[in-house]
């Protein structure tokens, strides 16, 4: 009968810089996805519907906790993208599979009046005068 001691493990070998790169990024591209689909989404205001409170190009920050988080039609996309890759007019998603879109339950009911996003300006702030 044969006893193993701690020094017939086999010895792990050390991940190289790149691998440690690698995986650093990869674990926060899925972390901010995940974090962009359940917490909160950010949206860029493209029309004037909302002028006197929020202003053409103003980013804002849509809470998915209180609406809910909805499930993607277009699972195959580049992640932290919207419509368009980064500078180009690349579409950045692909419309090969093609699931049914599902919102999942919020945590409170959302109302009329209700305001559940953050603004940050597209300009300085002395350009809005009340």
């Amino acid at each position: 009968m044969e006893v193993k001691t701690a020094e017939s493990k086999p010895k792990k070998q050390k991940k190289t810089a790149l691998r440690e790169w690698v995986d650093s990024i990869v674990f926060a591209v899925v972390a901010a996805t995940f974090i962009r689909w359940l917490l909160f989404t950010p949206y860029v205001i493209p029309s004037s519907s909302m002028e006197k409170t929020i202003l053409i190009g103003d980013f804002i920050f849509v809470s998915n906790l209180h609406y809910g988080a909805r499930t993607p039609v277009t699972p195959l996309q580049v992640p932290l993208t919207h419509q368009t890759i980064w500078g180009t007019k690349i579409p950045s998603f692909s419309t090969l599979l093609q699931l049914p879109m599902y919102r999942l339950p919020g945590f409170t009911e959302v109302k009329a009046t209700m305001w559940s996003y953050s603004i940050i300006p597209a300009t300085p702030m002395s350009r809005l005068k009340t």
